[in-house]
């Protein structure tokens, strides 16, 4: 029997496929489960559709994010944080910090899986890091200041 999984299913597929599978295991468990169903040509072509409209929004994302890292390129963001008279930190800077720095300063939002950090950071002073996404790359400064 042919159904349209609305959710990933071990051992059967992912979400938004066709997949044959038993009557009995379709009958019993994915439709009733709501984990499934049943594939008529009407339901494909609808699921067709809302795929081609998911791939066209994340590639409408993709290239929003890739504008937004190339605006960022050798730019700079400061912040201050709490440290000692040695210049150490008392809590390290992440890149949710960052994140949040950028949105603040460019208003712009970049998404902290596009931020690239070797380690969080944990002393003052300049530290450069990449913003990346599938076909951009950029240099960054993040400028660490003693508050």
């Amino acid at each position: 029997m042919k159904v349209i999984l609305l959710k990933d299913v071990r051992g059967c597929g992912q979400a938004n496929t066709i997949v044959d599978v038993a009557q009995g295991y379709a009958v019993n468990f994915l439709l009733p489960h709501k984990y499934a169903i049943a594939a008529t040509e009407e339901k494909a072509k609808e699921m067709e559709e809302k795929k081609s409209q998911l791939e066209a929004a994340k590639a409408k994302e993709e290239e929003q994010l890739t504008n937004k890292i190339k605006s960022l390129e050798g730019k700079q963001v400061a912040i201050a944080a709490r440290a000692t008279e040695k210049g150490g930190l008392f809590k390290a800077i992440t890149v949710a910090d960052i994140s949040k720095s950028i949105r603040a300063e460019h208003s712009l939002e970049i998404p902290e899986s596009a931020i690239e950090l070797s380690a969080p950071i944990k002393t003052v002073g300049e530290h450069k890091l990449r913003l990346v996404s599938k076909s951009a790359k950029a240099n960054f400064t993040i400028v660490v200041s003693a508050q």
